[in-house]
């Protein structure tokens, strides 16, 4: 028995039409469940997700990356900031940056199979990996890392104008019990700074901690 159900058998029954009477004050607590089940699972939405990209956020990250990790034989946590995204955003205005970023948000989330895809702040995204993300071409981390590096780096165009924006990437991986959320975010972090400061080498940087 359902919340409605429950509601409508403790009401008394006075009308003089009891059986219509009892179907439609049921349907109408019917109604009303389903439209607070609505408000909540909106409320929700809203609370663990970017309002710009519709990707997780760090509270939503918080929240159900621990179990992703302890679940999953590998992972991997990245760290990504835009490369070229603030001379794009100075010159067009923040209507196309905003763009920008949410057509880097759907390709990072558009490489990833039943992962987490995250907008931290401002240019700067995370995503966690596990084994599901490990599929077809990209059998390592280093493949999907490459692709994703690649998917980012894809020329757009918006409102006319061809714009390109790169990544630097900071990952941290593992295989056993994992450490905290924060402290891979870290390592993550550590590391894609490594790769901005040394990108005549690389885009791409690995903790090895």
């Amino acid at each position: 028995m359902d919340i409605a159900d429950r509601l409508a058998a403790a009401a008394p029954d006075s009308s003089p039409c009891g059986e219509e009477s009892a179907e439609a004050e049921l349907a109408r607590l019917r109604a009303r469940v389903a439209r607070l089940e609505s408000e909540r699972d909106a409320l929700w939405w809203a609370i663990h997700h970017d309002d710009l990209t519709g990707l997780a956020n760090r509270r939503l990250l918080d929240t159900v990356g621990p179990s992703m990790l302890r679940n999953a034989g590998r992972y991997a946590v990245l760290v990504l900031d835009l490369d070229g995204f603030k001379p794009v955003n100075d010159r067009f205005g923040h209507a196309i940056g905003d763009e920008v970023l949410r057509t880097v948000g759907r390709r990072l989330s558009g490489c990833l199979v039943d992962d987490l895809a995250v907008r931290l702040s401002g240019d700067e995204f995370a995503a966690v990996l596990t084994e599901s993300s490990l599929a077809g071409a990209h059998q390592d981390w280093p493949a999907l890392v490459g692709a994703i590096w690649s998917a980012v780096a894809e020329p757009m165009t918006i409102a006319g104008h061809r714009l390109v924006v790169t990544a630097s990437i900071g990952v941290a991986t593992g295989t056993r019990e994992p450490a905290t959320m924060t402290e891979l975010i870290r390592r993550a972090d550590l590391a894609m700074y490594h790769a901005k400061a040394n990108r005549h080498r690389t885009y791409v940087a690995w903790d090895r901690n």
